[in-house]
């Protein structure tokens, strides 16, 4: 099999075949008219993980004969800021770990099985496995060997309500916290939360994040007034 798409192209076109292209930030797929799939992939440590789509895509298909389809979580915003919190006193930031995955594990949309094998795989394989679920996907058709158009294959939402949940849920977190920390409260980013460092507070967050089943480690510490930011051990807290 050629390894390099652009040669895999090039040969079709000159045979006159007619075929999909499609690209990503990770992979690129060529599919013939027989339906047959060439992938290529230049990242090692994602190449080594694309078998985990597969197993997310049978769980929450196993998830939808057991249960149905799910409603998403209310929208919120990825990131959050307090703006009225003064950076000069400083603050410290509490990073859930494999957010994303662990809720969908905990929510039961990917097995036990699913959960462990997506732990040994680099982050940016789990994370495109969760939000490639039921997305629309772009495609250049050659007929001939020359591009005729672009095809666009839709969606589900139904499906990509499972990953919307996800990410909503995990924001969940962050906004239950926030309302509980007050004024201590400074920002929230995607998985991480920001506040005031004190030892209460510390345990205010670390008790919320680990009552839903979840795991969390110090993602960094501003000092108060200098702020200067300062690298900590990736620890789950004691």
């Amino acid at each position: 099999m050629l390894n390099d798409i652009k040669n895999i192209i090039k040969t079709y076109c000159t045979l006159e075949k007619n075929f999909r292209v499609r690209t990503s930030a990770n992979y690129s797929e060529v599919i013939t008219d027989c339906g047959s799939k060439i992938v290529s992939n230049t990242n090692q440590k994602f190449k080594k993980g694309l078998f985990l789509f597969s197993m997310v895509k049978r769980d929450i298909e196993r998830y939808i004969l057991e249960y149905g389809y799910i409603t998403a979580f209310d929208e919120l915003p990825v990131n959050c800021i307090n703006e009225y919190y003064d950076k000069d006193r400083g603050y410290v930031g509490l990073d859930i770990n494999n957010a994303y995955w662990s809720v969908a594990h905990l929510k039961g949309y990917i097995s036990e099985n699913t959960f462990r094998k997506g732990l040994e795989l680099d982050k940016s394989v789990r994370l495109s496995a969760l939000s490639s679920l039921g997305k629309s996907r772009a495609y250049q058709v050659y007929v001939q060997g020359k591009i005729s158009h672009t095809e666009l294959v839709k969606g589900s939402g139904e499906i990509e309500n499972f990953y919307m949940d996800i990410r909503y849920s995990t924001y969940g977190v962050m906004r239950e916290i926030a309302d509980v920390l007050g004024e201590d409260f400074y920002s929230w980013k995607t998985d991480c939360i920001n506040f005031f460092d004190t030892k209460e507070n510390r345990s205010v967050v670390k008790t919320m994040i680990t009552d839903y089943g979840l795991e969390c480690k110090v993602e960094k510490k501003v000092n108060k007034k200098r702020g200067k930011a300062v690298a900590s051990t990736p620890l789950i807290i004691a």
